[in-house]
């Protein structure tokens, strides 16, 4: 089912969709007056609206009905990964979307292939947010993950210390993800950071660091998966074991 993004508004309020989502209903969808159409906000609500105009400036609808999504996770999880070469972020970046994730913090880790300047990495965050939104349309979702600006590996472990459950998935750890290892309680916190790293692995410092910045090291399973690979599955075992996906 396709839905459509508008501000937050009342029941009974009459909006206007214009610009790319006008012209797919026009054009694409073909949708007439009077058919049913959903939409979402950034405030978690839904709505069901009826097309009451049909115009090349925009698409006039009446919102009948205004409910809360059911589609967000309670586990709120915040991805830190680091920076890959091409465009292999954002694919990640749409993924983590349809996997629930709050938050994403991209960073450059000591073996980051890809070392783009502060103004690529400010363009690369408008197209990553533009990804998610995308994404949120398609998935159900109706909140975007925060896309934070990309940072040093230092600081990110400074600015995620707001996770009480911190994970790190490291290639060379053998011990699987399991409650008793991170010491997860029932009725707990559930704010967690997962950390994935480059495509040549986190170096032994940075493993170090985040040990002291209170990470966990955890196994993805004895094959080395890419670090794309990596990211997604990181992120479905973590809502499947204390989210909403188990």
């Amino acid at each position: 089912m396709r839905r459509f993004h508008i501000p937050a508004a009342a029941d009974g309020a009459h909006i206007t969709l214009s610009g790319s989502d006008a012209k797919h209903i026009r054009t694409v969808l073909r949708m007439k007056t009077g058919d049913c159409i959903f939409l979402f906000d950034d405030e978690g609500l839904e709505y069901r609206g009826e097309i009451t105009r049909i115009a090349p400036k925009g698409i006039g609808v009446r919102l009948l009905q205004k409910y809360a999504s059911g589609s967000e996770s309670a586990t709120q999880i915040t991805l830190a990964q680091a920076v890959l070469k091409d465009r292999k972020l954002d694919e990640i970046i749409r993924q983590a979307t349809e996997l629930g994730v709050a938050a994403i913090v991209p960073f450059l880790s000591h073996r980051s292939v890809s070392r783009p300047d502060t103004d690529r990495l400010v363009h690369r965050k408008r197209r990553w947010e533009k990804i998610a939104a995308e994404s949120l349309k398609q998935c159900g979702r109706s909140r975007a993950p925060e896309i934070r600006p990309a940072e040093s590996f230092s600081d990110m472990l400074e600015n995620i210390r707001e996770c009480p459950i911190r994970i790190a998935f490291w290639e060379n750890e053998s011990a699987p993800l399991s409650k008793p290892r991170i010491g997860i309680q029932e009725g707990g916190p559930r704010r967690i950071a997962v950390l994935v790293g480059p495509e040549g692995g986190f170096a032994e410092s940075e493993i170090r660091e985040a040990e002291s910045a209170g990470f966990v090291n955890c196994s993805l399973g004895p094959r080395i998966l890419k670090a794309d690979t990596a990211a997604v599955a990181a992120c479905a075992l973590v809502q499947f074991l204390f989210g909403d996906m188990g």
